[in-house]
């Protein structure tokens, strides 16, 4: 199954996408976020790409607590599920971005391009640790859980 991962924020959301068969997350782009050209540009983006399901970083506290900002991503994440009929999931998005900034630090990423790429490689994280509970639960690549 084919995800897109949305890194959702107020100025710009990170994009990743996985291959069909949920072994690699890879970082797509940095959008600005624009709510409704946005959700107009990443329906059509997954209607390009083939995408068949849905991910979105969920903010929340060290504590499991959602963020203030977790009632938007929420929202996004529903506003374009219903635009393009594709199923949702909400993955916990707390760290994802200090991981992201960590492997892009070890890969050796100089510090200019990492702030460029920081998001798309947060959607990569919160992607990866999707699919990761999927193996872990033993869904099939092909079926929702």
């Amino acid at each position: 199954m084919r995800w897109l991962a949305i890194d959702h924020g107020t100025k710009k959301i990170g994009l990743a996408f996985s291959d069909e068969l949920e072994i690699l997350s890879s970082p797509f782009e940095v959008w600005p976020q624009d709510d409704e050209r946005t959700l107009m540009r990443l329906a059509r983006l997954c209607k390009d790409e083939g995408v068949q399901a849905l991910a979105v970083g969920l903010p929340r506290h060290k504590d499991g607590a959602e963020s203030a900002t977790a009632p938007a991503a929420r929202a996004f994440g529903e506003d374009l599920a219903a635009r393009t009929g594709l199923p949702l999931r909400f993955v916990n998005e707390h760290l994802s971005s200090a991981e992201a900034e960590r492997l892009l630090r070890e890969r050796g990423v100089k510090p200019e391009k990492r702030k460029a790429m920081l998001d798309a490689a947060a959607a990569a994280v919160i992607l990866s640790e999707l699919l990761e509970a999927r193996r872990a639960q033993g869904i099939p690549a092909a079926q929702l859980d």
